[in-house]
């Protein structure tokens, strides 16, 4: 609740619209061709430059450490899914588990009135000094994704959570996509002037979606919808020109994305690789108990059917197979599980952009590496990792192998993987090993949206890279600079000195002053007066259906396997 002693009325307001996503590769050139005219007028009228991201630069990871201002070993959010500590399980994650306050809560505390709209990483919805609608991760419509409740029945009829890429072509995805940045704009023109606020949010997700299946058309003009991702772009842009022309003189309106991105160039199945090096190992022959011969033989045949009912049948039955699809993961996942041996695997891969667990005697449940050689292990991981070379240039493909320990701070530190890979030039993208086949290719040239692979119909051709962009313009803001060194965790402590809020000691960013006319980059930055609290969030549990919605959408969305 507001605190009872709230800080006067700050002398301005600021608005901050996320672009999940959204490069300055891309941006920069549509912006000097005069394909987006109201950006340039921002860029030219404001400060600018690149904001770089978390590690790993993922959509779960980055924007809870934008919430927050704090790292991932603060916050406790390491992808969309992390491990459970003493066990070789793996949870979903939400709000709920987040370690740290989000800056709406800060605010809402200090008295501020905040509007939070779309933002990834706020189910279930948290009390705020305002209201909440959450993001991405939000299990469905007839959820309570809202704050206060009442609002759902305001934007029940306007808001969505993604644009699904099961069963359809290239050309009926775009057309739904560009519906949706128009619903996502009429969300925003309900939400903005709802209510006095000091705050308001809003995040627009389809330009992180469309860059994701659209990335290869750009290199070819003759393709069908080769701009589809300037398409994206400028109507996104034309939207923004009503917001920009309506700017009250007292609104500092910031312009970010979480991360970056970049074309595939190849993906690479790490679990393949480790099988290869010696070090996962798949039960075999007499190893095989009945049970794991029946899961292997359950998963080819789901595997199988689901490729040919995507391909072939109706669309309102792919609907009702993606359903299926979805409630069917968790159980998928467990039989993948059971057919490790585990007595004999000393290293595993995880999530999305390439992590590796360790399997620690001592630590996890059947570990094999004893503790004093896990150095020497890492030692050796580490060089024949920097020693993969892409197979048609040669070139090294590993860019940096960092330890847990070296790049995360803070009391979660035990829920990161041990092994984190940063690729060269961010990318390669790091897959899951579906058919537990050792032998079969370590290398692929394409990704296929969700679990069954040819069941979804569109490529990933495209992935994150750890540059985003930041805008700052309107009140208070120093025309034509060009900001240099900003990170993304930068901007909760940047809003909470422009809302004269005093900042959290305990955030890892820094107010990012240059960007300020004196008036507010000479003001003095107030921290308060005690550290934080950095325990866990609130603890509230998804019932197994909202889980199973999530891990769906996430999975329809090449987020998790």
């Amino acid at each position: 609740m507001p605190d009872t002693n709230p800080l006067p009325p700050p002398s301005q307001r600021v608005w901050v619209i996320g672009l999940d996503g959204v490069p300055w590769t891309l941006l920069q050139p549509w912006i000097d061709q005069g394909h987006l005219p109201t950006l340039a007028r921002l860029q030219a009228g404001g400060a600018s430059g690149g904001l770089r991201s978390t590690i790993q630069f993922l959509t779960a990871v980055a924007w809870t450490s934008f919430l927050t201002g704090l790292n991932p070993g603060k916050h406790g959010i390491f992808d969309f899914v992390r491990r459970i500590p003493g066990t070789y399980k793996q949870e979903l994650t939400n709000a709920s588990l987040r370690s740290g306050r989000s800056l709406w809560r800060i605010l809402s505390d200090a008295g501020r009135r905040v509007g939070v709209v779309n933002v990834p990483m706020t189910f279930p919805p948290e009390p705020v000094n305002g209201f909440l609608i959450s993001g991405l991760d939000t299990p469905g419509l007839d959820s309570a994704y809202t704050y206060p409740p009442e609002l759902k029945a305001e934007v029940n009829d306007v808001h969505f959570i993604a644009v699904s890429t099961v069963g359809k072509s290239h050309a009926q995805y775009l057309k739904e996509t560009l519906e949706g940045v128009d619903k996502r704009f009429e969300l925003l023109w309900r939400t903005i002037d709802r209510e006095p606020l000091d705050f308001y949010m809003w995040v627009e997700m389809e330009t992180d979606a469309i860059q994701h299946c659209s990335w290869h058309l750009m290199a070819d003009p003759s393709q069908p919808n080769h701009d589809a991702i300037l398409q994206v772009y400028k109507r996104i842009d034309g939207h923004l020109a009503r917001l920009v022309g309506a700017l009250p003189e007292d609104v500092t309106l910031i312009v970010m994305s979480d991360h970056g991105a970049g074309p595939i160039a190849k993906t690479v199945y790490l679990d393949r690789w480790l099988a290869r090096q010696g070090w996962l190992h798949y039960k075999q022959g007499k190893e095989l108990s009945v049970g794991d011969r029946a899961r292997r033989v359950a998963r080819k045949a789901v595997k199988n059917s689901f490729y040919l009912a995507q391909r072939y049948l109706p669309v309102g039955v792919k609907g009702f197979l993606k359903r299926f699809t979805g409630a069917h993961a968790a159980v998928e996942t467990f039989m993948e599980q059971a057919e490790i041996d585990w007595s004999r695997t000393k290293a595993y891969a995880v999530g999305n952009l390439g992590n590796i667990n360790l399997n620690i005697q001592g630590r996890d449940p059947e570990g094999v590496i004893p503790p004093d050689q896990v150095d020497d292990f890492i030692a050796e991981l580490t060089q024949a990792l920097y020693a993969l070379r892409d197979p048609d240039t040669g070139e090294p493909m590993v860019a940096q192998v960092m330890r847990r320990e070296e790049i995360y701070t803070g009391p979660m530190l035990d829920r990161a993987p041990d092994l984190l890979i940063r690729w060269v030039d961010d990318k390669y993208l790091a897959v899951k090993d579906y058919d537990m086949n050792p032998d079969g290719p370590i290398f692929g040239t394409k990704q296929k949206f969700g679990r069954h692979g040819a069941a979804y119909a569109l490529d990933q051709t495209g992935t994150h890279i750890i540059e985003g962009v930041v805008i700052f313009y309107g009140h208070g803001v120093r025309p034509g600079v060009r900001l240099e060194g900003a990170q993304l965790i930068d901007l909760a402590p940047t809003i909470l000195h422009l809302l004269d809020t005093p900042i959290p000691r305990e955030m890892d960013g820094k107010p990012l002053l240059d960007a300020f006319e004196p008036a507010i980059a000479e003001k003095p930055v107030r921290y308060e007066d005690e550290d934080g609290d950095l325990t866990s969030g609130s603890g509230i549990e998804l019932t197994e259906e909202e889980a199973r919605a999530i891990r769906e959408r996430l999975q329809g969305l090449g987020y998790v396997a």
